[in-house]
């Protein structure tokens, strides 16, 4: 497959969705490689994305909220640059969800992925430990911010995923 010819169609009734796919390229020692969704009403173009190393599979994973429900939608693959490379793909799906099994899993990533068991030791300039010390955490950096999660609207903030691909 070329890289504007590789999508297939499926039946779309839900709202919520994630992509999996295996992704494998030629003609380029790496690309930025895009999955685009298409409905009857919208395209949303980034549900996705994989930077692919020539000949080794890649795993893109990705997930989206739909406006309403499709019959009908279409998945595009594509690099991000519009080189003329080779996409191959395969084990490639659209799996839907309901709203509960998005917050069962967003609850179950917070908690394993996020959410880490912190041990402070404070001491003085000799190396002694201080026993009772009151400790004050500003964030300095929003990379990884304190208590946080993405919630399930992200994936349908148009105007973020438009920043976001730019």
């Amino acid at each position: 497959m070329t890289s504007s010819g590789s999508s297939f169609i499926q039946d779309w009734l839900t709202l919520f969705g994630a992509i999996i796919a295996c992704i494998k390229i030629q003609r380029a020692n790496s690309a930025l490689i895009r999955a685009s969704l298409k409905t009857e009403n919208r395209t949303y173009n980034c549900i996705g994305t994989v930077l692919a190393k020539n000949g080794c599979w890649s795993f893109l994973k990705g997930g989206f909220v739909l406006d309403s429900p499709s019959n009908l939608a279409l998945l595009l693959f594509q690099n991000s640059d519009d080189r003329d490379i080779d996409i191959t793909i395969d084990s490639s799906s659209l799996q839907p969800f309901t709203d509960q099994e998005w917050r069962f899993n967003q609850q179950f990533m917070i908690n394993t992925q996020r959410k880490r068991a912190v041990i402070i030791h404070v001491s003085d300039q000799q190396g002694n430990r201080l026993q009772g010390a009151v400790i004050t955490i500003n964030q300095v950096s929003k990379d990884f911010p304190f208590g946080s999660a993405i919630t399930h609207t992200i994936l349908g903030n148009f105007p973020y995923q438009n920043w976001f691909v730019e």
